[in-house]
């Protein structure tokens, strides 16, 4: 005889399992409604089971400046690049938290241009990082930390935020593409730059902010879970109160004895003319890949961080980096700014061929050869003299090429009367 269920538990349990249901759907639409930014940068980390060896923590400088996928083809190293738009230390504090659920890295290197500060987080861009973060108690004592009750549901449950976008839904929001680029962007503009007057190491600002102390948190983390942590400052045309704030590195690294670079000083052959992507703040991927390749070697010099690239746990990267190698000879073959163009041939996958004239417009633009030049830090440049109906003085033509292969990746004309109509933006003519 079949024992029958009490009428009680029959209801609990037909209550539970509808809660179960209903939170699935909403959990599953939420999704669907929300915007792609955060799923389409931390897809990969949260997806990849094997641990990354190297965590970046910082604002969107650090963003546009350090190249995960190019540490892996030149040293092996297994990173991501964790940085967001406008982010605060306190964020980052609780970025590093909610990360550390996930992996455990050898190494934590975090940017320190928001020390400066007491806001706990920019509400503007927090929604960028928050979003795709997995709901777990860590998240819950992270919102409870940063926000005030009022605004702490949206950050838990976004659905409340998001749901009024259906007018806007997409085949993207059905399907969201992932990046490609392990959480960084690349940036093809340019504008010339002056390097910073520079004022002695010594000289810093004391003054104590919430975001010094979070710093000290975030030291005395990775101490505590044996992970080695670098700070840096990336560089930029930087009046001298930033550079009081940026030397204040020296202090608190001295104190905690752990090393700080500061790129201002660093010989890191950054060139202010070709390596920046805006007026005195962000780097191009000419600039960004000079200061991947510093800390990459940086990195593999004093850490005992592993070379993947022989490790079979990690296969994965060499078929996430051949996308990423066609994403952007894609992209380069969009750009029909020259200038932006040139920026993008800084690079140790591809080999150049210029072709020109005797007389081409070129040589008369010193901009232009500046960039030419800045090419040859990583990439090779051959010029090719030609005198036909297609290749005039006022004609040049641009030739690419793959290292490895040999293959021909892209094929570009550029005019005399294209370049003239560009303007590119310069520190000089915006601060006069």
């Amino acid at each position: 005889m079949v024992k029958k269920v009490p009428l009680q538990i029959r209801r609990i349990s037909a209550t539970v399992c509808f809660a179960v249901l209903f939170i699935i759907i909403v959990s599953k639409i939420s999704d669907i409604f929300e915007r792609k930014y955060s799923y389409s940068k931390y897809y990969d980390f949260y997806q990849q089971k094997q641990d990354f060896d190297v965590l970046f923590l910082g604002t969107s400088h650090v963003l546009n400046a350090v190249y995960p996928m190019e540490l892996w083809r030149d040293h092996g190293i297994i990173s991501y690049n964790l940085a967001n738009h406008s982010e605060n230390i306190c964020t980052n504090y609780w970025q590093l938290r909610n990360a550390l659920d996930h992996t455990k890295p050898k190494a934590v290197v975090i940017d320190l241009y928001a020390v400066d500060g007491d806001d706990k987080v920019n509400d503007r861009y927090l929604h960028n990082f928050t979003d795709e973060v997995p709901f777990s108690l860590t998240k819950m004592k992270m919102v409870q930390d940063l926000l005030e009750p009022e605004k702490r549901p949206e950050y838990l449950f976004n659905f409340s935020l998001y749901h009024s976008r259906w007018e806007e839904l997409g085949l993207e929001d059905l399907k969201p593409s992932t990046g490609l680029e392990k959480g960084a962007e690349l940036r093809d503009d340019i504008a010339v730059n002056e390097p910073p007057t520079l004022i002695p190491k010594e000289e810093y600002d004391p003054t104590d902010r919430l975001n010094k102390q979070y710093l000290q948190k975030i030291i005395d983390l990775c101490k505590e879970q044996n992970i080695a942590i670098v700070l840096m400052y990336l560089p930029y045309t930087m009046p001298e109160g930033d550079q009081l704030v940026a030397n204040w590195g020296y202090a608190i690294a001295e104190k905690n004895e752990i090393p700080y670079l500061n790129f201002v000083y660093e010989d890191l052959a950054l060139n202010y003319a070709t390596d920046c992507a805006d007026i005195a703040h962000h780097l191009n991927a000419s600039g960004a890949r000079k200061v991947t390749d510093y800390l990459g070697t940086f990195l593999t010099q004093n850490y005992d961080i592993p070379d993947r690239r022989q490790d079979p746990a990690y296969t994965f990267w060499q078929q996430d980096y051949r996308e990423y190698r066609e994403m952007i000879n894609e992209w380069m073959n969009t750009i029909s700014n020259l200038y932006s163009y040139l920026v993008m041939l800084n690079d140790r996958d591809l080999s150049v061929r210029i072709y020109l004239a005797e007389d081409s417009f070129i040589y008369e633009n010193s901009e232009i050869m500046e960039l030419i030049e800045n090419i040859q830090v990583f990439g090779s440049v051959e010029f090719i003299k030609a005198s036909n109906e297609e290749i005039t003085s006022e004609v040049i033509k641009i030739e690419v090429s793959e290292v490895e292969t040999g293959n021909i990746v892209g094929t570009r004309l550029f005019t005399s009367e294209e370049v003239d109509q560009i303007q590119i933006s310069s520190y000089k003519d915006e601060n006069t």
